[in-house]
């Protein structure tokens, strides 16, 4: 399997997490000191302390997804560790951040690192609550609806598809349009993958597959076995992507 990832947002995301963890200490430092010194400048100590504790959570969370390893996409390599060259993974590169080209098509992966018991029926999701999910309640990403987001990246994607390959996803008597049922002819999968060992998962009738970290690389096997697309459209897809990537 061929990677290829954007390394330059990675930096900039981490130096981002780096200076907003630093200045919102600073900042809290400050209102603490000027509640402590200065008494009339009690409003302002007390705006110091929560500019300070928002900086400081948004350094925490960017730390968190940007700094702390192994990132969403060093887990995702390691778990496909062991395609061959027919497939490619794109880390932040394409309008979804994880995206896999494989014999079978497009293949948006929205990974989730949480553990616990986790439950999604249909469009809903549910995690159990416990006291250590309460303590990194600043620092982890939340669960959101993960079904909800992959569907808009891979829309996000089929614009994208639309804009760069009209001759491959419409035919030639077709005018381009922006509608999403024109890319039918480049399938294009959404799945939710939680890659976090810990995780205790249940799916119910939901709208994209949600699968574990195990179940992950046996799902995409079998897909690439069932429905493979020519050779020829799957190159021209992995030429595209690759502009797209030296960008």
């Amino acid at each position: 399997m061929q990677v290829i990832t954007n390394e330059k947002l990675i930096r900039n995301r981490a130096r981002l997490g780096r200076w907003t963890s630093f200045a919102g200490l600073g900042i809290l430092i400050l209102g603490l000191v000027a509640s402590l010194f200065l008494q009339k400048w009690l409003l302002v100590s007390f705006g110091c302390l929560i500019v300070g504790f928002l900086l400081s959570r948004v350094g925490i969370y960017n730390a968190n997804r940007w700094i702390k390893e192994p990132r969403a996409d060093q887990t995702l390599d390691k778990i496909l560790k062991g395609f061959d060259d027919r497939y490619y993974l794109y880390n932040y590169v394409l309008p979804a951040p994880h995206v896999l080209l494989a014999p079978f098509g497009l293949c948006v992966i929205k990974p989730r690192d949480q553990g616990g018991k986790i439950r999604c029926e249909g469009e809903r999701w549910h995690r159990e609550f416990s006291w250590r999910r309460l303590l990194r309640l600043f620092g982890q990403e939340r669960l959101g609806n993960p079904t909800r987001e992959v569907r808009a990246e891979v829309e996000a994607l089929r614009r994208f598809l639309v804009q760069r390959l009209p001759d491959l996803v419409l035919s030639p008597s077709t005018e381009l349009r922006t509608s999403s049922a024109e890319v039918e002819e480049v399938p294009i999968e959404g799945l939710v993958a939680f890659t976090n060992p810990q995780v205790d998962l249940q799916a119910e009738n939901s709208a994209v597959p949600v699968l574990n970290g195990r179940q992950l690389k046996l799902f995409l096997r079998n897909l690439s076995k069932e429905r493979p697309i020519p050779g020829s459209q799957r190159k021209q897809l992995a030429e595209v992507l690759a502009g797209e990537a030296t960008e």
